[in-house]
């Protein structure tokens, strides 16, 4: 009983820290120009909860840029998770080497 006890704090423990976890942000003013582009035009679609993540290789290469943005969700939490999932899709497929992270609005 002891054994199982300690398992299941093990395992609460693990997936707190997991869900703790704060993803990685980039500012919009510091996203290379056609990134800004796009953001700009995807910001008034995302509404309450919706969140964009980029990844670039390059500041001036658009085939090392990546962007996704996650648009009617019902969780501001849900929409950064299906955000990053999407960029780092999309950046694994044109062989991007840098992470995806969240663009924030100061």
């Amino acid at each position: 009983m002891l054994k199982k006890l300690f398992i299941l704090l093990g395992l609460s423990t693990a997936i707190g820290c997991w869900a703790s976890e704060t993803p990685p942000t980039i500012s919009a003013q510091q996203l290379p120009p056609p990134l800004m582009a796009l953001y700009t035009k995807e910001k008034p679609d995302l509404g309450r909860y919706g969140h964009c993540s980029a990844a670039f290789d390059s500041r001036t290469d658009g085939m090392k840029m990546a962007i996704s943005c996650a648009i009617y969700v019902r969780l501001s939490a849900q929409g950064e998770r299906l955000s990053l999932k999407l960029c780092a899709e999309r950046a694994e497929l044109l062989k991007i080497k840098s992470a995806c992270m969240l663009i924030v609005d100061p």
